[in-house]
């Protein structure tokens, strides 16, 4: 089986991920570490300061992980901002986190002012969710973390796995937050 963990950054994927592959004894593939070893990029974006990720690379590089593990594990989780991209998935989660919060954990990493508002747009418009609903259609559901524990996130992933509740996208909204 595979998860896909997504989300915009600061919204808890890294915490989520790793105690989710625990409870799920899964195999946990960060994909801007994977990105990072493998050098599946093609250049810096000079305004901006980023890696411009080469996603035709990555996934196929995701392609041969997913390979290499289908017989070995029964549960696979790529998590990072761009993994909802891969088309094979069997679960996506979307994270989501309110903008304000966004904001604060943003800042404490240091992120310049530009990257923070970009990141902070891009989830009051739903960037990630919707994306991952246009290549999975209701493969993908959405967390809102704002106010939860990691453990209740973690369950509430495990009830989805379980088919025990759905959370399909739409159902989080966080425009009325940003001062556009």
């Amino acid at each position: 089986m595979i998860l896909l963990l997504t989300g915009t950054p600061g919204t808890g994927k890294t915490t989520i991920s790793s105690a989710l592959a625990d409870k799920l004894e899964a195999r946990l593939v960060a994909v801007n570490h994977l990105v990072e070893q493998k050098h599946l990029y093609t250049g810096l974006e000079p305004e901006k300061h980023y890696k411009i990720v080469d996603i035709p690379a990555l996934l196929d590089e995701m392609d041969d992980i997913s390979e290499h593990y289908r017989d070995n594990t029964d549960w696979l989780i790529f998590e990072g901002h761009l993994s909802h991209y891969y088309p094979e998935a069997d679960l996506v989660v979307v994270l989501r986190a309110s903008p304000r919060i966004l904001q604060q954990r943003l800042q404490k990493r240091k992120w310049r002012p530009e990257k923070v508002r970009e990141n902070l747009e891009a989830e009051a418009l739903d960037i990630c969710a919707w994306e991952a609903v246009d290549m999975h259609g209701i493969k993908a559901q959405e967390i809102d973390t704002t106010h939860k524990t990691p453990q209740k996130v973690v369950n509430s992933i495990l009830e989805i796995i379980r088919g025990e509740k759905t959370s399909p996208v739409g159902g989080v909204n966080f425009l009325d937050q940003m001062e556009l």
